[in-house]
């Protein structure tokens, strides 16, 4: 079980909602930075015909300028979602946790970039792949349901 000392924040299901409205642009940014990234790597490893499957491929494509200032916007994107308590995750696919006590223990309140609202959570152990509904009650926790929070 994780306890609570390890993240700087607890969320309710209405205060990581609340908070959505800051990260959406965030996350924007984000997916948008790491689509001209991908065109940029790909143009500059075609250019300089470079082998993709060079050990060293990370240090070369930064020593592209542009390259090098997305990779560092992209980091301090992350670094803001996360200054906010939550934890940004899966930046390709959009997905950010809000760390909630439930039942005992704390869980992860999961959102997906283009989800309007904090609508699953998951375990923390479990991750994206263990998401269930809000209203999905737990049968090992006696009927518990995360969305009264």
């Amino acid at each position: 079980m994780a306890s609570s000392q390890v993240f700087p924040r607890l969320f309710t299901v209405a205060e990581a909602n609340d908070l959505l409205p800051t990260l959406r642009p965030l996350m924007e940014r984000i997916l948008d930075n790491l689509e001209f990234l991908r065109k940029k790597s790909e143009t500059v490893i075609r250019e300089e015909r470079i082998a993709p499957n060079r050990p060293d491929l990370m240090d070369r494509l930064q020593e592209n300028e542009a390259i090098a200032r997305l990779i560092h916007e992209v980091k301090g994107l992350v670094e803001e979602i996360n200054s906010h308590g939550c934890v940004c995750k899966g930046i390709e696919q959009g997905l950010v946790d809000f760390p909630c006590p439930w039942g005992g223990e704390i869980v992860f309140l999961c959102w997906r970039f283009g989800e309007e609202s904090i609508g699953y959570w998951h375990r923390i152990e479990d991750g994206f792949a263990g998401r269930k509904p809000l209203l999905d009650a737990d049968e090992d926790e006696g009927g518990g349901n995360i969305s009264y929070h």
